[in-house]
């Protein structure tokens, strides 16, 4: 859950030029505008010369793609490159509706905000419980809190609130909210994890000041 550091994309694409090596990104679980933006490298400026996509690309509906420049796609000959379920109808056509959601005028902007707000509500959460959290990280609506006590827990408290949460390395506890959650459900979210937190809260701990 830690964001590169956007410098260092853009000096591996300048390393990749130097040498004609290809530079290749995992847009998985950051792509179709988690972060905030169509692919999460867009917030560097540069461009890779292939990627993978899936999960979020068909809404739900198993999909995966590989995006290519034509230096790289032009050696994708038949018999180098295949799938069984290659092609699929259903789920093209289910990754193109995804995109006219995503790409309709004003979501990705509407991901962003909502990413900033939960963003900033899971730091204020970190601040005021020391004892569960060492801090809050990611971008975009793809956010973890680094947890001082196990991982496991801490999720399993949000479980009885009826709050869904996973966990990723390095003990966080990881929040993908769906791009088209609404502040009324980012706030309830939050309530959810708020009372987990006070769970889980260590005999005798005393909460920081907001």
């Amino acid at each position: 859950m830690r964001p590169a550091d956007l410098q260092f994309i853009r000096d591996l694409r300048a390393v990749c030029d130097e040498y004609g090596l290809v530079l290749g990104m995992d847009e998985v679980q950051s792509g179709m505008g988690r972060t905030g933006k169509l692919f999460a490298y867009e917030w560097s400026g540069i461009e890779p010369d292939v990627i993978a996509l899936a999960k979020g690309i068909g809404g739900g509906f198993p999909l995966g793609a590989v995006l290519a420049k034509e230096a790289v796609a032009k050696h994708l000959v038949p018999g180098t490159h295949g799938t069984t379920f290659g092609g699929n109808p259903l789920a093209c056509a289910a990754g193109n509706a995804v995109l006219d959601i995503i790409l309709a005028p004003g979501f990705l902007e509407g991901v962003e905000r909502k990413g900033r707000k939960l963003r900033a509500q899971l730091d204020a959460l970190a601040r005021e419980y020391p004892q569960v959290y060492e801090d809050a990280r990611g971008m975009g609506l793809l956010l973890g809190l680094k947890c001082v006590l196990p991982q496991g827990e801490v999720q399993a408290a949000c479980l009885a609130e009826g709050l869904m949460a996973i966990t990723a390395g390095d003990n966080v506890l990881r929040l993908a909210p769906p791009l088209v959650v609404t502040d009324a459900d980012l706030d309830a979210a939050v309530e959810m994890l708020r009372r987990a937190t006070r769970r889980v809260l260590p005999s005798g701990a005393k909460v920081a000041a907001k």
